[in-house]
């Protein structure tokens, strides 16, 4: 484990080097310390704190904050389910436009297999498995701004792997409209925005460890998140020919001919999707976290303190 720059007090804190002579001052006085050890809470009215500030002139008081609720309330749980099932809902209408040979390999049914896939990992995670939630925000949200941002900037329209088959479904044309880009990309504003100060120390916890060139390296990562999505879509039609049951058009034609029929992306949309998300990404990663001095868990994404510095502003607020 790191060593932590501070020890965390309840309205006061004092810089590390000072803890083994505050613990030696300490004369018996009882000191909740908490389960992991790794910071201790004092309140204010506690006579130790009155002899350290007659004592101890280097000690800042600091502004706490209302606690922020970093896990899901219940009409935020319901709504982030509801945009899952409407995200879903449109990418099943898209996936019985075709047989599903063709329609799985459009641009758009890719997009939405990973906006759907990230923000059902984003929900389970950060409800039930917290231990996978920093894997979820740092290496697979990337992709997720990506495919949302190739929608917005390409379209949503592509058809098909061959352009031909159409066939009626029961989702067809229910959400293809209402479910459009910009509603996907409001969507997925709307998650970070309200989870922001989860994504924020999440960010913070891995930056602190992370080398220089490890962050500079996860904001080319962002960047070409969306050229790597455009790739697979590329190479579907050569993936396609090893499915099993394959239909006669496809056997009948090339990979390379398949390929050759699908509409082709501008480059300069393609540019404008991968700055966009890829911005969008390391602008979040560069300054969501920038004034965080430390983050203290007693249970990981359940319950901790949070301490960020702004100027000769010292603040602290719970986490629960």
């Amino acid at each position: 484990m790191k060593k932590r720059p501070l020890v965390i007090l309840d309205d006061y804190f004092v810089k590390d080097g000072q803890l083994s002579e505050l613990l030696e001052s300490n004369n018996g006085i009882d000191i909740a310390w908490a389960s992991k050890g790794d910071y201790f809470e004092i309140p204010s009215d506690n006579p130790f704190i009155k002899r350290l500030l007659s004592t101890h002139t280097t000690l800042r008081r600091w502004t706490r904050t209302s606690a922020i609720q970093v896990t899901y309330s219940t009409w935020l749980y319901n709504i982030h389910l509801a945009i899952i099932a409407a995200v879903g809902a449109r990418l099943l209408s898209g996936l019985t436009a075709a047989p599903l040979i063709y329609s799985l390999g459009t641009l758009v049914t890719i997009c939405l297999c990973v906006v759907l896939s990230y923000h059902t990992l984003f929900f389970v995670s950060l409800n039930y498995r917290p231990a996978w939630f920093e894997h979820t925000v740092v290496y697979f949200s990337p992709f997720a701004w990506a495919a949302i941002w190739l929608l917005v900037c390409i379209g949503d329209r592509e058809t098909s792997t061959v352009a031909v088959v159409d066939m009626d479904g029961p989702f067809r044309g229910l959400l293809d409209r209402r479910v459009g880009p910009l509603a996907l990309l409001l969507m997925h504003i709307f998650v970070w925005y309200m989870r922001r100060t989860v994504i924020g120390i999440t960010v913070f916890e891995r930056k602190v460890r992370a080398s220089a060139f490890e962050n500079w390296s996860h904001r080319m990562y962002s960047v070409l998140a969306a050229l790597a999505i455009v790739f697979v879509w590329r190479i579907y039609p050569y993936l396609a020919t090893f499915w099993d049951g394959h239909v006669s058009d496809m056997e009948r034609k090339p990979p390379r001919e398949l390929a050759d029929e699908r509409s082709q992306i501008g480059v300069l949309r393609l540019i404008a999707a991968m700055l966009a998300s890829g911005g969008t990404h390391a602008i979040w990663y560069s300054f969501i976290s920038y004034a965080y001095h430390m983050v203290v868990w007693k249970e990981y994404l359940r319950e901790g303190l949070a301490v960020w510095v702004v100027d000769d502003s010292v603040m602290c607020t719970k986490l629960h």
